[in-house]
This record gives C-alpha cells, sequence and structure tokens, in this order.
C-alpha cells in the first residue's frame, strides 16, 4: 500500500470514527433530531408588521417599556392583569389584634361613661323619692329633663366617634392591603390590578337595594381563575 493509500484509508477511518461517536453522543442541539418538533420560533427581530383587511397601513408591534406594544402611545400596550376579592381580605384584616383592641377600648370606654349616666339617674330617684307608679314632682322633672337631654347629646357623640374609628381602621386595612397588592404586582410583574367579588359568592340579603350593591360589587361576570391573586395577597398579609 502507497503512503498516499494510507492516508486517505487514515483518514476514512477517522471520519466513520466521528461519525459514529457523533450517533453515541447525540447531535447538537441545533440539529434536528428525527422524531423531534422542530422549533418554529421567529426572530429575534425588533420589530413585526401584521396587516389587516381593509387596512391600508400595516401595524407594526414593538417591544417598548418591557410590554408588547403596537403604538407610540402609553396605552397601546398589553398590561399584565390581575384581580382580588377586596371583601374576602378587608374583613380578615379588621379582624386583627390591634383592630379589634382598638374597638374594645372603644366599648368599655363607653360602657363606664353610660355607667355614669346611670348613677346620676338613681341619685336623682334617691334624691326626690320616684317611683315607677307615682308622677315626678315639677323640680324632678327638670332635673331628669335635664340628664336626658345630657344623655343624648353624649349619644350622639359616642356614634360620631364610633363613626371615625370605623372610617380610620377601614382606611388604615386599605393602606395594608394595597401595599401587599403591590408587593405581589411587584413580584409577579403585574400592571393593573382589579378588585372584584366572586361571581358564585351566595347572596346573604332578602332587601332590593342590598341585592343591587352586591350585583354592582361583582366587577366580572365572568374571568380565569388564574389572574385570582387574592392568596398571595393574603400570604403577604400573613393572614
Amino acid at each position: 500500500m502507497t503512503p498516499l493509500s494510507r492516508v486517505l484509508v487514515a483518514g476514512s477511518f477517522l471520519l466513520s470514527l466521528s461519525a459514529f461517536v457523533l450517533a453515541y453522543r447525540g447531535a447538537p442541539s441545533s440539529l434536528a433530531i428525527a422524531g423531534a418538533p422542530v422549533p418554529s420560533d421567529l426572530g429575534p427581530a425588533e420589530g413585526l408588521l401584521l396587516s389587516a383587511k381593509g387596512r391600508d397601513e400595516p401595524v407594526r408591534v414593538t417591544i417598548a417599556d418591557d410590554r408588547i406594544a403596537w403604538g407610540e402611545r402609553s396605552t397601546n400596550r398589553v398590561w399584565s392583569v390581575a384581580c382580588v376579592d377586596i371583601d374576602t381580605v378587608m374583613k380578615r384584616i379588621l379582624e386583627g389584634s390591634s383592630y379589634m383592641d382598638a374597638r374594645r377600648e372603644a366599648q368599655e370606654a363607653a360602657q363606664a361613661e353610660e355607667a355614669e349616666f346611670n348613677k346620676r339617674l338613681e341619685a336623682l330617684r334617691e334624691k326626690h323619692s320616684l317611683t315607677e307608679n307615682a308622677p315626678p314632682p315639677p323640680e324632678a322633672q327638670q332635673e331628669l329633663m335635664a340628664l336626658q337631654q345630657e344623655y343624648q347629646r353624649w349619644l350622639d357623640g359616642i356614634r360620631r366617634r364610633d363613626e371615625k374609628l370605623g372610617a380610620e381602621q377601614f382606611e388604615q386595612a386599605y393602606r395594608e392591603l394595597v401595599a401587599a397588592v403591590e408587593t405581589v404586582s411587584e413580584k409577579e410583574s403585574i400592571d393593573i390590578v382589579f378588585r372584584f367579588y366572586p361571581t358564585e359568592r351566595e347572596f346573604k340579603t332578602e332587601r332590593m337595594g342590598e341585592a343591587l350593591s352586591q350585583i354592582q360589587a361583582r366587577t366580572f361576570l365572568k374571568y380565569p381563575e388564574a389572574i385570582d391573586i387574592t392568596p398571595e395577597v393574603m400570604k403577604a398579609l400573613n393572614l
């Protein structure tokens, strides 16, 4: 065998060996393997032109502000959307110990103040020897009326105080809810979060106005369960 023949034979052997090794180890990832789906990805590209029937100019779809965009305006974006059942979350927040303690303290203070009115009423009864069967004398009537008017003013103040406390707690709970929504949204890259009321929840009222309010609170008539981030928000609030 001539030297040239030996070189050709050796080269043929090396090619065969290389083919065997490739077949054994598997083809490179960029090559199509028999029976495997062929990737059909397009791009990367800076934009995509889409034409539509009856439209003279095509629509150019691009990426702007890390979102799919089809125009220059900030509203021409594809936004990530989610929703939260705020009724459930707000109730759980308001059941927290700090909220309940504040309401309990206000109630105990009101009870103590009302007890003082009862003591003053008993003192008037003893002073004028009042009984349920006999009408009070004119002097006692004036004192009783003055006490009653004072009690009514106090009662009105208590109602305003309770309303103020309730309003403050609702706003505080709402702020906590919004902060938790912000945390979850940043983690999950969510742009818009709607408040909603589950459509399947039972109406617990026999009044027409309340039923209408519950219908109006149900923002969505139909929605995919995947956009409901209520469990994630409650987890962020440690509820």
